[in-house]
């Protein structure tokens, strides 16, 4: 008994610790093609998150939804957007190569269309909150959230980056 307890700990491990690496590889790989030509990175970290928060809410221009998505977006301690939009053919077609490996690991969330473009969201969802999203544009754009959020605030998000 106690083998298959320690198996099953074991598995549920390995498993855990193949989702934790996935960020990491995201941000690994967007450091690797931050220098080169078409590439924008931005990163907030958690200094960055709570002085776009307290900007926001001291500008005065909030209204009670918008006070209330920000409130609920607390829970995130890190964004990193990308647009590789203006990256050379090659270039992109590698990065954009070696970005699908690493997300292919992941659970997606979403998947929309439009226009010949696509935008996935893959994260991890518990039922409450999304955990270390990522949203991803075949156009040319990537955003990596880490942290958690509710569902429902995921339009809040959208407004706040861009």
């Amino acid at each position: 008994m106690k083998k298959e307890i320690i198996t099953l700990f074991l598995a549920l491990a390995t498993c855990l610790g193949a989702w934790a690496g996935n960020p990491a590889k995201i941000e690994s790989l967007v450091g690797q093609y931050k220098g080169h030509r078409g590439f924008e990175v931005v990163t907030l970290g958690r200094v960055g998150m709570n002085m776009l928060r307290s900007a926001a809410i001291l500008s005065g221009d909030l209204d009670r939804d918008e006070r209330e998505a920000l409130k609920h977006l607390s829970g995130i301690k890190k964004i990193v957007a990308v647009d590789f939009d203006d990256a050379s053919f090659t270039t992109r077609a590698s990065f954009t190569e070696k970005l699908e490996k690493i997300l292919a690991g992941m659970e997606l969330l979403v998947e929309m269309r439009d226009d010949g473009d696509t935008v996935r969201i893959y994260g991890i969802d518990d039922g409450s909150y999304i955990r270390d999203c990522v949203l991803y544009s075949t156009d040319g754009e990537l955003l990596y959230v880490q942290g958690q959020f509710k569902p429902e605030h995921m339009e809040g998000l959208k407004d706040l980056v861009l």
